[in-house]
């Protein structure tokens, strides 16, 4: 009886999930990408911000308070390398593609590869991390890459929800602190963000981190460019959002800027306007 009640359960999750995760036929589209200039300006290492087009999506925006519904990781041709495992594979299945690969986490399959170019119809945002020594971008990318085929922390998402939800709403808020992990805790579960913020915290990079108490009102910048010593917020805490907020990651702005002279007067449909 309780396996058969199990097994509906589990069922009947699956189903909200693809439910939630089906792209909804409204989307407005702010700016046209123009990929050839996307893959002139973009590096390995760089992060996508993609405003998302599901329900899932909706929800994680609004909760989170920001455009930003999913990251992803740049990994480039990083992944068709000669001594890579699945070179074959994500050639074969992604053809010209397999150049510009990208590492991400979804609720149905997890943590794989795709080409960057599922996301010209998006809006997305490329932020960079600024000022990270190569040695440490490379160990960023080998940790990124080895997250592969690990599966997506629903509980992560719940729980993040849980600790941004107002006071009167979430008893649990006194018990969270920025050293608390949220979710499965475990190396077999990641979400998104999570597991890219988790990469770069390991080559001790800044994301969105917190100010020590006894130094933050000493604001000595000769010490610190934040004015005061730091205090690494946990990984599973990072939302898409907080890359696009965090001061040490660069916007990259491909679509005009990338492109050079930036003729704006010629731009308007209106002739008043040119």
């Amino acid at each position: 009886m309780i396996k058969g009640l199990t097994k509906i359960s589990k069922s009947l999750a699956k189903k909200v999930m693809i439910r939630l995760e089906t792209p909804r036929e409204r989307y407005v589209q702010r700016i046209y990408n123009n990929m050839d200039k996307l893959y002139q300006n973009i590096r390995k290492g760089d992060l996508i911000l993609i405003e998302g087009r599901s329900e899932m999506s909706r929800i994680i925006k609004l909760f989170s308070q920001s455009h930003w519904s999913h990251v992803a990781f740049y990994a480039g041709d990083d992944l068709i390398q000669p001594n890579e495992p699945f070179r074959k594979k994500y050639m074969t299945q992604f053809g010209d593609g397999a150049k510009h690969l990208l590492i991400e986490a979804f609720q149905e399959s997890g943590v794989v590869a795709a080409p960057i170019s599922k996301y010209q119809d998006y809006n997305i945002r490329i932020c960079r991390p600024y000022g990270i020594l190569p040695e440490d971008l490379k160990a960023v990318i080998k940790y990124v890459k080895e997250n592969i085929g690990k599966s997506y922390d629903r509980q992560n998402i719940i729980d993040i929800a849980l600790m941004l939800v107002s006071y009167n709403l979430n008893p649990f808020k006194k018990k969270r602190s920025i050293k608390s992990c949220l979710g499965a805790c475990d190396e077999f579960n990641v979400i998104c963000s999570g597991m890219i913020a988790q990469a770069f915290q390991q080559v001790g990079y800044p994301i969105i981190p917190a100010f020590n108490d006894s130094d933050k009102r000493a604001k000595d910048f000769n010490q610190s460019p934040y004015g005061a010593k730091l205090i690494m917020r946990h990984y599973s805490q990072i939302l898409p959002r907080d890359f696009d907020l965090s001061p040490n990651f660069e916007i990259i702005k491909f679509n005009v800027i990338g492109s050079g002279a930036f003729k704006y007067r010629s731009l308007w449909a209106d002739k008043e306007l040119r």
